[in-house]
């Protein structure tokens, strides 16, 4: 079977949608894995993950875990391969619970889809089982098949609420909450920029095949028949090498689909995920035998090229440059660069090529000049970036960039004449936008733009006073988070670094739900009165989907860049990582940007230099400077 090609971006309907019930509608028997030939691997594409990479971490300040080596396409398969560490690295979400609806089809697709943006992508995505299951119409009862689930979220069957047309992918966890009943398909109003979409999914016939897409790109969804023994298997802390097998005698209640991470060839068996949740056999998951219950008698699916939601990123960027899901592997940079001569362009640089160039202009209605750069976002409002600038008439102004025309067009200014710091922006996780500002008289201050509304409002009273300096710190954390409220209410703590006017930075706080902000640790010494701090959550020593993640800070001072990380694991205090010049006679003068992206973990700086050259750093256990950005602006 082909390679199918399946490239996707979809703008999609939100609200309730009611299908049909497929009420007495059979789904595809699985398909024998005899129909279909070995893989033909110089069809397949370049690895996205290449476990020949490193994926970076901060257990100390430079250190990396080097994952397995491959060095050609012959290269012997290693006995063990399990995503659950692939070096010390878990990519897999935790196990989930279907109940007691034949949902097991849906779990095991979305696992897989969820598991691919991590390997892929470097970042956490709980997806919405629910969003699969009652978006294809079915109900509690309905039974499914791997390839007719993957169909459905590339949008390559007319089996859905959202139109012969459009592309289902598919949303996060709290925009539809999974619930073991038959429910419409009701979800969050924003949903279009929610989901993720799904690149090219493969079928694969012989084990071989099979192990060797377990080990260079990442697990594959199985389906065997379901005997009544399975339910009963448990580890034996006698038997280290204990894995499930039929017992020939027990009977069976049709089949079962699972997501398998890995394989185990001193066990002989693979390595499963399962979805009657973490109570269930080996936490969650089970060894199963190899050529047992049909399981390799049937064709297995694997997955590649998976295109993340803005939502999901938003906590891993601030600044003028972020990540997008634009480019052949999702994984474009967008920058925006103001110029006083030529205002601000946008600029995008190649997730493949490395290869910067001009998208577009970013245009108003009257002469505006810029101070600083601008920031840019990408929102759930199918998924347009946002971004704002500080002018020299000391407000704010607010553009849009439409993914349908690619264009930006002007929304609304608003500061009230008084902004002079550089603004933070974030979408909450009530899907309002928040901007943080340093206004003319030393307060920081809160703003908010409502979903659907171009109107902004001022919070009062204002955060704190005895304030120099503003930035891209504003970020949207999951700490306090609780991802798997079914209520809807959960929402993760708001963080913010300012520049005080005694030479420190000070953190600053609230809770999702509260007006109040708290002040938190002060920190560094010698902070320029005009400093911007940049500032990101982090995906480093996380070891799920809830876990609460750290915060990297980048600061400008003294014409070097002071590196600072807050993690939960180091007691919540602020820890210099590192200092880093410029090669630029004067140094750098300020930091415009972080990005956590999807290059195995490494971090992203923009710079620019006392005499306006534009830098483009990495961080891989340390900073380099990469590029100068020239010829652009």
């Amino acid at each position: 079977m082909a390679l199918v090609e399946l490239l996707l971006l979809s703008f999609l309907a939100s609200g309730v949608d009611a299908v049909p019930p497929r009420r007495g509608v059979s789904w595809p028997a699985p398909v024998p894995a005899s129909s279909v030939p070995p893989i033909e691997w110089s069809a397949i594409g370049s690895l996205i993950y290449k476990p020949s990479e490193s994926f970076s971490h901060q257990n100390t300040a430079d250190k990396k875990v080097a994952t397995a080596n491959i060095n050609s396409v012959s290269a012997p398969l290693p006995p063990v391969v399990d995503w659950r560490n692939r070096s010390g690295i878990n990519f897999i979400t935790t196990p989930q619970d279907q109940g007691a609806c034949q949902s097991c089809w849906a779990f095991a697709v979305t696992a897989l889809i969820e598991s691919q943006v991590r390997i892929e992508h470097s970042v956490w995505s709980k997806r919405s089982e629910a969003d699969v299951h009652d978006g294809i119409g079915a109900i509690c009862e309905t039974t499914g098949s791997a390839e007719e689930t993957l169909q459905y979220v590339a949008g390559n069957t007319n089996s859905s609420a959202h139109g012969v047309s459009e592309k289902p992918g598919i949303a996060d966890w709290s925009c539809d909450p999974y619930e073991a009943v038959t429910t419409p398909h009701a979800h969050c109003s924003d949903r279009s920029g929610r989901t993720t979409h799904i690149g090219n999914f493969q079928a694969i016939g012989e084990v071989e095949d099979q192990k060797k897409w377990l080990y260079e790109y990442g697990p594959i969804v199985a389906t065997f028949i379901l005997y009544d023994n399975f339910g009963e298997w448990k580890p034996d802390p006698t038997n280290p090498h204990h894995v499930y097998a039929w017992d020939g005698t027990s009977g069976n209640t049709g089949n079962h689909i699972a997501l398998i991470v890995g394989y185990d060839d001193e066990r002989g068996a693979w390595i499963m995920k399962n979805s009657w949740g973490k109570g269930w056999g080996d936490d969650g998951f089970v060894y199963f035998a190899y050529d047992n219950a049909n399981i390799d008698m049937w064709v297995k699916y694997g997955l590649r090229n998976v295109n993340p939601d803005p939502w999901t990123r938003r906590r891993h960027q601030s600044g003028n440059m972020m990540q997008s899901g634009n480019g052949e592997t999702h994984r474009n940079f967008e920058l925006l660069l103001s110029d006083p001569a030529k205002g601000i362009r946008h600029i995008s640089r190649d997730g493949d090529t490395s290869q910067w160039g001009v998208v577009s202009q970013l245009t108003s209605g009257d002469a505006l000049v810029i101070r600083g750069q601008p920031s840019i976002i990408g929102t759930s409002m199918n998924r347009d970036f946002h971004a704002v600038a500080v002018t020299e008439g000391n407000n704010i102004q607010q553009w849009a960039y439409s993914q349908s025309s690619k264009t930006w067009s002007q929304l609304s200014s608003f500061g009230q004449s008084k902004v002079d710091g550089f603004p933070g922006i974030v979408q909450s996780d009530d899907s309002s936008l928040i901007v943080v500002v340093k206004h003319t008289d030393g307060t920081l201050n809160e703003y908010r733009q409502e979903a659907n509304s171009v109107a902004w409002t001022l919070i009062q009273p204002p955060i704190a006073g005895n304030i120099t300096q503003s930035g891209a710190s504003l970020v949207q954390s999951n700490i306090g988070f609780d991802m798997y409220d079914r209520s809807g209410i959960s929402q993760g703590r708001l963080y913010t670094v300012a520049t005080r006017g005694d030479g420190k930075m000070q953190t600053f706080w609230r809770e999702g739900s509260s007006k109040a902000w708290q002040e938190g640790d002060g920190f560094g010494e010698g902070i320029p009165d005009d400093a911007v701090p940049v500032m990101i959550q982090d995906n480093f020593d996380t070891i799920d989907e809830t876990s609460a993640c750290g915060f990297q800070l980048a600061v400008a001072v003294n014409g070097s860049v002071e590196h600072w990380r807050w993690r939960p694991q180091m007691g919540e205090k602020w820890e210099m990582v590192q200092k880093v010049a410029s090669d630029k006679e004067g140094g750098i003068k300020q930091v415009w940007s972080l990005v956590q992206g999807s290059f195995a973990g490494k971090m992203h700086m923009i710079t620019e230099s006392v005499d306006g050259v534009i830098e483009y750093w990495e961080w891989d256990g340390k900073w380099a400077l990469v590029e100068k950005i020239t010829g652009l602006r």
